[in-house]
């Protein structure tokens, strides 16, 4: 009988160490790989650093339309809620500001769209729950004095050259970080290639962050996925993103024969 439970005893201490070398061996982040993706039952689990399995995209009603957005983390600037970017690029494209005028993020042109125009697209009941992110800036020049960074708060916006990957030679204006889609093998461009619903031509889009040394240009992701400087005036396409919370249900929707995840509440 002794014999027989120290087998066990033996055999469990051997899976255990067998675990914990797997574990060793294995990057954190995949160590949940090696098990069955389970369903997901909240927005949370389908973010890209909780299972990218699952496809990390929610579909969100646009004039009761469902349009993907990517699902990137389930905790975005330690806020506590979950980032959305729409997958595909908003037409038509626009320029940052009127004129030769400061690219400052708070008095953009798409910073207004997306406030004034793009959030009607959405459901009372998503616009209702989209809580407001508090945003690291380049300060305008009247408020340069206040210090390196300015805080606002929006509902919609634009992602941060950090977010989209940038980590070289940056000057950090924003307090974020960058996000673990876009550190693919150490920071993949084709990741930051961005479309046209329908269209095969990848094209440029503006990010929040405006130019170190140049007030009147900001920084874009080109049509090459890499990081680019474009002149307030020039146009560029607008990527919307926003946050939701992470106990928001998601549920298995049929539509043409393929299956998505949508918002309950948006169904």
């Amino acid at each position: 009988m002794k014999s027989k439970k120290r087998l066990v005893l033996f055999v469990t201490l051997s899976i255990v160490q067998l675990l914990i070398a797997v574990f060793i061996v294995v990057k954190r982040e995949e160590f949940i790989y090696l098990f069955p993706a389970k369903e997901p039952q909240v927005l949370r689990d389908l973010a890209y650093d909780k299972d990218k399995r699952l496809g990390y995209t929610v579909h969100v009603k646009e004039d009761g339309k469902l349009v993907p957005y990517l699902v990137l983390t389930k905790n975005y600037i330690d806020q506590g809620n979950v980032l959305l970017l729409r997958k595909h690029l908003v037409d038509p494209p626009m320029s940052f500001r009127e004129g030769w005028k400061e690219g400052y993020y708070g008095h953009s042109i798409p910073d207004a769209f997306m406030h004034k125009d793009f959030i009607k697209r959405l459901s009372k009941d998503v616009q209702e729950n989209i809580p407001l992110t508090e945003l690291g800036i380049k300060p305008s020049a009247k408020n340069a004095g206040m210090g390196h960074i300015e805080k606002i708060k929006r509902k919609l916006f634009l992602l941060s050259d950090i977010d989209v990957g940038n980590y070289k030679g940056r000057v950090r204006f924003e307090d974020d970080r960058n996000l673990l889609y876009f550190k693919r093998k150490g920071g993949v461009k084709e990741d930051r290639l961005a479309y046209l619903d329908g269209d095969p031509t990848p094209y440029s889009w503006w990010l929040r962050t405006a130019f170190a040394t140049d007030s009147v240009v900001v920084k874009v992701v080109s049509y090459e996925g890499k990081f680019g400087g474009g002149g307030v005036p020039y146009p560029a396409y607008v990527r919307p993103a926003f946050t939701f919370p992470p106990e928001m249900e998601v549920e298995e929707k049929e539509n043409d024969g393929q299956t998505m995840y949508v918002l309950k509440m948006d169904k």
